[in-house]
């Protein structure tokens, strides 16, 4: 796959760059408070700065549609060669050069990339455009005399820094050439400056723009000084240059980097295509001014470099359809196709700096060669390929823009547009590339990468086909949904291309019909068609948008029950994992007539947020009335559904679908305070600019005659079982309080998506830490169900994953162990050397990746075993045993460390989780507690006599009272200030033994009559008698009341209340 230039890149950037508000980074240096337009870091030391004036400190400008941030650099270790002193291998400062009586000294760093590599994955790409590191030289109180002229490198390590060889930094084959220096130092610093060095080609190497497989190894930088007066011996005593550590208590003098980066789409093949590549054959350019030249093997340069027609450089591609599977992917059937080109850079005349804003290319048929209609690149000349009789009217395959700010080293794609592709590559001996509107004067020209590359992709067409697929049926006749294509009368004829959910091992697929709909337009209303449903808008007619309903849960649970049969004992019905989902509406023709032009955007589906409403309207039930459904108002606009996106009017009788993982997962999750409810959804086209559409698009609806046709929805899952059902008890699902993984590079993970076990083998092994806050836990009013099985750490897997390009992946069975923590960790600064920080120290473990005994229990508490080519699923530890020593000791709990206890040595795939970052909290890991059920009942208290004004009974009486257990009767179902109260109320009662406050109180709701013979003797004018006392049979969690302004009247207490206060009264006096 390839990655789209993004069209909006075209425009130049003029204004100052302002640090998104959504970024992590810091606050920008006040040195630099001002920027100006595309500035570009000098590559060289070349630049000067006076003793009056201090050099500028360059910023990074955000890109177009991009960001600029501010990172810390989050590691600095000196290395000396021998001799060494105090420096050596100290933190707090970065140190480089040599003095007299020590050894050459470097400082080692690293940085934290982990924010853009969660970035690049399948769909998107991360181009990083330009980056400075900034460091702040400090006063030096050396000998002057001793100063020698240098500048400060930063050169990337090949290897690991544990295994460089710290004895010799001037001829070290584990450190590579440097990749960007700081400004020259021409005398010894004489006080505190900032000073920074262009970073953008050392960064690029390990957030690649061609995509994460060409990512190297981040093992960190060393800074090595260099002197620059020629003949100097680098190992020749010197004043070593000192800058400002992590310690710094100033932040902007600490060392950091800015990055300034953009997110870009990788262009994919829609739905129910599959993506082929067809390759290169030859690939050259030719040139005007060396007409008889050849430039085979040499990389593929377009333009006019001097402005003059006579310089032209053309580039002439030809694909190599023998590479091809024709008979499987026929041509005739391309519905979308592209070709991809690899940037290297602008070339001659100044180079970038010196280029035009933008760049155009155009794609035109070669159609100038002799009669034998070939041309070979081992030959091809401007002359002999007929350059110069290449029509100017040609026909137009397809242009693209590259803007002066596009990095280097990224992908270009050139879309293939209104041409027939089959045609494109049999009629024609290749492609001719151009260059377009070019300046009249010298400037740079544009270079790619050739048919010789051996790192980065060559060029390449992919084309997108249909992938025919037989639609397996589902254990649920009545759903089975498998569409085939037709022409315009109802007749089937072949299958349809289109994708299904895939059904995960040891799982199903369900399909659900569409149930019910609803269109509804803004004024002024168009003309309605049963037979089509309508998104989008046309000139002179209001939007219209689709209300749809599927019974899912109906569909769900019957569903399971046929293809797995009934739930396990226990439990009422199944729980399901979601591991794929996808929604289908096949476009339908109309006879609209609409000739405007196109706005392009896609459809998307939006989960409402109260239920559908068969009396809907444009006006009704939408809270603003005639501005109809608002999004985040009156439906959800956070989780969604995008259909892919329409350029141009788009073809008709196709599918369009979209992924409906993410909604699915939301409606069947367990966790009752994310659970969304079926409500139905809404659906309606969103334009790319944010301008009205100019089209309706339609969709044949449920009320068509072919039921092949009609909308749907398909869900694949997984059944999962609880491992303890509860069904006597209480599930509470509890959130963790923090969670990271480690693993040898030092780096803190701890605000990543995902969490990682096992041995990716470019890192070597990792490990998963778990923490959870036991003051969440209320060990007072709260039992375990069992003392056994009753707590669980609950995990999402969502399968394997290789983190770096591995020679020899190998996945395999992998068995998780969970060990307790013995040491207190922080999610924020823990890696594998450290477990947190306070203020300036460093708390470390006892052993890089934790040491038994000392770090962690060396004994298993609970295991797991993820098989090869399992699926998606819940993972689940039983720690009951750990939380009742939590319980019982809660400064105890530092949390559960997850291992690979079989295979964490050999090199294979990661085992991936998702963590409390993952933007899906549906997946997000859980303590899942079964608790004995909240209850309110009576309790008796222990036989005694009954006293009452000194009479006092004959025999002892037992009497009891109301007591709320586990939890029961709390004030969690409610929000005080809905009552007219404020938080931190307690429970308090007037005089008439009314509850007045917010909250819940176990009390009596029956009670039985007991009546008690009572002795009097010794009471003056008092006979015996006998008193009525209640004995409680049933407890209520009594509800406060509201309590108005203005005092109500005092209400009377029950008689039960009084008597049994009194008699309470009466044992208590006694």
């Amino acid at each position: 796959s390839s990655t789209t230039t993004p069209s909006s890149s075209s425009s130049t950037t003029t204004s100052s760059t302002t640090t998104p508000s959504s970024s992590s980074s810091t606050t920008t240096p006040s040195s630099s408070s001002t920027t100006t337009s595309s500035t570009t870091t000098p590559s060289t030391s070349s630049s000067t700065s006076t003793t009056s004036t201090p050099p500028e400190i360059p910023l990074c400008q955000a890109p177009l549609g991009g960001e600029r941030e501010e990172w810390p650099i989050t590691i600095t270790t000196v290395y000396m060669e021998e001799p060494t002193d105090d420096d050596n291998l100290s933190t707090d400062e970065v140190v480089v050069g040599k003095t007299t009586g020590s050894g050459v000294k470097v400082t080692y760093v690293s940085v934290d990339y982990s924010k853009l590599y969660d970035m690049q994955n399948d769909t998107h790409n991360v181009w990083v455009y330009e980056s400075n590191m900034f460091l702040k030289i400090e006063k030096s109180t050396q000998n002057k005399a001793d100063f020698i002229p240098q500048v400060t490198e930063i050169h990337p390590l090949k290897s690991d820094i544990q295994s460089v060889d710290t004895n010799d930094w001037v001829n070290n084959p584990d450190v590579e050439e440097a990749t960007g220096e700081f400004l020259e130092i021409r005398k010894i610093p004489s006080r505190d400056r900032r000073t920074y060095a262009e970073f953008t080609d050392t960064i690029q190497k390990y957030i690649n723009p061609s995509g994460s497989i060409y990512n190297k190894d981040n093992n960190g930088m060393v800074l090595v000084n260099k002197y620059t007066e020629a003949g100097v011996n680098p190992q020749a005593d010197g004043v070593s240059i000192r800058y400002f550590g992590l310690d710094e208590e100033d932040v902007e003098a600490r060392p950091q980097i800015d990055v300034c980066y953009k997110v870009v789409e990788v262009k994919k093949c829609p739905y129910g295509t599959v993506e082929k590549v067809i390759v290169v054959k030859n690939a050259v350019y030719v040139d005007k001014s060396k007409p008889d030249t050849n430039f085979e093997g040499e990389n593929l340069e377009v333009g006019t470099p001097t402005g003059d027609s006579n310089s032209e450089k053309r580039i002439l591609l030809e694909f190599n359809l023998e590479s091809y599977d024709e008979v499987k992917y026929p041509l005739k059937d391309v519905s979308t196709a592209w070709i991809h080109l690899t940037f290297e850079d602008f070339i001659g005349n100044g180079g970038r700096d010196s280029a035009s804003p933008t760049n155009t290319i155009s794609v035109t048929p070669l159609t100038t060669l002799s009669e034998d209609g070939v041309f070979d690149e081992r030959t091809a000349t401007w002359d002999n390929t007929g350059m110069d009789d290449q029509p100017d009217d040609a026909v137009e395959i397809g242009t693209t823009v590259i803007p002066q700010e596009q990095p280097g080293i990224t992908p270009i794609v050139i879309e293939v547009t209104d041409v027939d592709v089959e045609k494109l590559l049999k009629d024609y001996p290749g492609i001719v590339i151009s260059g377009v509107d070019e300046p009249t004067s010298k400037h740079p020209i544009l270079e790619f990468f050739g048919k010789d590359e051996k790192v980065f992709p060559k060029p390449e067409l992919h084309v997108c086909v249909p992938e025919y697929e037989t639609t397996s049926s589902t254990a649920t006749p009545t759903q089975t949904h498998t569409p085939t294509l037709s022409t315009q009368s109802t007749s089937p004829t072949e299958p349809v291309p289109i994708r299904n959910c895939t059904i995960p091992a040891g799982g199903d697929r369900i399909v659900i019909d569409l149930k019910d709909y609803l269109v509804i337009q803004d004024t002024p209303l168009s003309a309605d068609n049963p037979n089509l449903i309508q998104i989008g808008q046309t000139k002179g007619k209001g939007e219209k948008v689709i209300l749809v309903y599927f019974d899912l849960e109906k569909a769900v649970k019957e569903g399971v029950i046929e293809q797995f049969g009934e739930p396990p004992s226990g439990l009422e019905e199944w729980d399901i994992t979601v591991t794929d989902s996808i929604i289908n509406f096949r476009m339908t023709p109309t006879d609209e007539g609409n000739e405007d032009n196109w706005e392009p955007g896609r459809a998307v589906l939006y989960p409402l947020k109260k239920p559908l409403d068969e009396d809907s309207s444009w006006s009704y039930p939408w809270l603003e009335g005639n501005k109809g459904p608002v999004p985040g108002i009156d439906y959800v606009s956070t989780v969604t559904a995008d259909f892919g996106k329409m350029k141009k009017k788009p073809a008709l009788g196709r599918w369009l679908q979209a992924s409906t993982t993410t909604i699915a997962r939301y409606l069947f999750t367990e966790l009752d305070e994310v659970r969304m409810n079926n409500n139905g959804f809404l659906m309606r086209f969103v334009t790319e600019s944010g301008e009205d559409a100019t089209h309706f698009i339609s969709f044949d609806s449920p009320a068509l005659q072919d039921p092949e046709f009609r909308p749907f929805m398909d869900i694949c899952y997984i059944p999962s079982v609880r491992p303890v059902p509860c069904t006597d008890g209480q599930l509470v699902y509890y959130d963790l309080n923090a969670d990271t993984h480690i693993v040898r590079d030092t780096n803190v993970h701890g605000s990543e998506e995902h969490l990682f076990i096992g041995n990716s083998g470019w890192a070597g092994k990792a490990r998963t830490l778990i923490d959870f806050d036991m003051s969440k836990f209320n060990t007072d009013s709260t039992q375990l169900f069992d003392d056994t099985e009753s707590v669980y750490l609950k995990l999402f897997y969502e399968g394997p994953e290789l983190s770096k390009p591995y020679n020899d992946p190998r996945q395999m069975e992998r068995k998780l162990s969970a060990h307790k923590i013995l040491k207190a960790w922080n999610e924020n600064y823990a890696t594998s050397k450290v477990a947190s920080q306070s203020g300036k120290n460093k708390n470390k473990w006892d052993k890089e990746m934790m040491g038994e005994l000392t770090d962690y229990d060396p004994e298993v508490i609970a295991t797991d075993i993820i098989s090869e080519g399992e699926s998606q699923h819940s993972v689940y530890f039983n720690i009951t045993s750990v939380f009742k020593e939590w319980m019982a000791d809660k400064t105890s709990d530092h949390g559960i460390m997850i291992k690979d206890s079989q295979h964490e040595s050999v090199p294979g795939y990661f085992l991936k989780f998702a963590s409390l970052n993952n933007e899906d909290p549906t997946m997000r890991p859980k303590l899942v507690v079964c608790q004995k059920k909240p209850i309110c009942e009576p309790e008796d208290l222990p036989p005694a006599k009954v006293y009452n004004h000194g009479c006092v009974s004959t025999e002892n009486v037992t009497l009891n009272y109301c007591v709320a257990k586990n939890g029961a009767c709390s004030a969690t179902d409610g929000d005080a200030l809905q009552y007219g109260y404020t938080y931190g109320v307690t429970a308090l009662w007037d005089e008439f033994h009314v509850l007045r406050t917010f909250c819940k109180c176990c009390t009596d709701k029956e009670a039985d009559k007991i009546e008690v013979p009572m002795n009097c003797e010794g009471v003056e004018d008092k006979p015996d008698y006998t008193e009525t006392v209640y004995y409680i049979t049933k407890c209520e969690c009594m509800r406060c009341e509201e309590v108005s302004k203005v005092r109500k009247k005092r209400a009377t207490p029950s008689k039960t209340r009084l008597l049994l206060r009194s008699a309470l009264k009466s044992m208590l006096r006694k």
